[in-house]
């Protein structure tokens, strides 16, 4: 008896259950995890992966119908389990976020499966060379060879698949007019950015509490908003309270007499007539945090990919970064590097720019230099290292009534893909609780 025949195989069924779970609430995902049908172990889940394949052979959507209905074309339905399989698969998988650290246990599995296998016919070839040790070598070699490519366990881009690459990256980019970054509205800081927000990018902004991050973040998720999908995710305030800063903006009066009521009837007109009609064309979506309860990376990434798989999605914005309730680690420095890594994949996993607010430590308070910089951020390391782009607000009046109360600054701290250290100037609009265009 071989020592493959005296244990199982090495797998793991509910990593495999998890990546088909995964596949089935977001299909996509079958074009960046890298497995074949003969990586799980489980003789059903090959069969339904395969399904999976072929679906994505044929350019067609992968979900629990044409999944059930490929199985049943090729009479592989019923003995892969049914359609109840597929339902449970879904049931098991909360979400399908960490899709990829699955495949990867599911891929490794398969990699010692095959060193076995490889391992007997090296013993065979051991067997039955009769002394000639430079071509049983050879053979070895050459089965270690395939094994390593099989696995593609080196992770290399050959020059050709970077050639293959490159030229599929810059013909979409040809292809659309207007490029791929959204626009923020600030044509100053698009200039900045390379022309906006770029898919993939988690952008940080960061400023002392009462400086204006969130309405920074509401201004350009209106403007995006005209043309695209948005995604508001706010653990701070409701949609209402929102709300009263859009319509404040509309109608030009102050927010808090927005909030206080009691309105003039000219008031009230202008609030159903201007200001309810600007809001219902703008499209963005709010996170309900009244049934959400708590605000987390897992439940914003879900309610982000339904809404980008039905109805497209140019942008998540999360208020703020330090409210969200994802509980890792052993202190706080642990837990905000957790949510960091996760809307960095969130932004990668779905192709969009991912806009986030964050607290700055009151440090800064008792200097005298008081423009933000880097290390001014809450637990900055990590949010340092996981931001594409940092932004901070400045604005003078803050500190020194004296001075210009319109004039801010946002200052670019961090831009992987272009210049940092720069800074451009905005106007504040303190009535409408939100930025313009510089006039010159």
């Amino acid at each position: 008896m071989t020592l493959a025949e005296a244990k199982l195989p090495p797998h793991n069924l509910d990593a495999e259950e998890a990546v088909l779970g995964s596949i089935l609430i977001d299909g996509d995902l079958i074009k960046s995890i890298g497995l074949m049908s003969d990586d799980f172990y489980h003789e059903d889940y090959n069969q339904i992966f395969g399904a999976m394949l072929q679906l994505k052979e044929k350019a067609l959507g992968i979900n629990q119908i044409t999944v059930a209905q490929e199985l049943d074309e090729s009479d592989k339905l019923e003995a892969a389990g049914g359609a109840a399989i597929l339902s449970h698969l879904i049931s098991i998988t909360p979400t399908s976020m960490d899709c990829h650290h699955y495949a990867e246990i599911v891929k490794r599995l398969s990699i010692l499966r095959r060193m076995i296998v490889v391992s007997e016919r090296i013993a065979a070839i051991g067997y039955d060379s009769q002394g000639n040790i430079t071509e049983a070598l050879a053979k070895a070699d050459k089965l270690l060879l395939e094994l390593r490519r099989s696995s593609g366990s080196s992770h290399i881009i050959t020059p050709e698949g970077r050639s293959s690459i490159l030229m599929d990256r810059y013909t979409d980019l040809y292809t659309k007019d207007k490029g791929v970054a959204v626009s923020t509205g600030l044509i100053d800081l698009d200039t900045k950015l390379g022309s906006g927000l770029f898919p993939g990018d988690l952008i940080i902004v960061g400023a002392r509490p009462g400086v204006g991050k969130t309405s920074l973040l509401e201004c350009i998720s209106n403007h995006i908003g005209r043309q695209h999908n948005v995604l508001f995710c706010s653990a701070e305030m409701n949609v209402e309270g929102l709300s009263d800063r859009d319509v404040a903006g509309v109608i030009g009066i102050p927010v808090g007499q927005v909030r206080q009521g009691g309105y003039e009837e000219g008031v009230y007109q202008n609030i159903i007539d201007k200001a309810i009609p600007y809001i219902s064309e703008l499209n963005i979506y709010h996170m309900d945090i009244t049934r959400t309860y708590q605000l987390t990376t897992a439940n914003v990434y879900q309610a982000a990919f339904e809404l980008h798989a039905r109805h497209g999605l140019a942008l998540v914005v999360v208020d703020y970064l330090g409210i969200l309730n994802d509980r890792f680690g052993n202190n706080n420095n642990d837990r905000i590097g957790y949510i960091t890594r996760n809307l960095k994949q969130m932004a990668m996993t779905l192709d969009i720019p991912v806009l986030c607010a964050h607290q700055l430590n009151r440090a800064l308070e008792v200097r005298d230099e008081k423009r933000p910089q880097l290390h001014d951020l809450r637990d900055s390391g990590n949010v340092e290292q996981d931001a594409d782009i940092i932004l901070f607000i400045y604005r003078e009046s803050y500190y020194n009534r004296g001075s210009d109360s319109k004039v801010t600054e946002i200052l670019i701290a961090k831009q992987r893909q272009g210049p940092s250290g720069k800074g451009i100037k905005v106007l504040w609009d303190d009535v409408a609780q939100t930025y313009r265009n510089m006039v010159l």
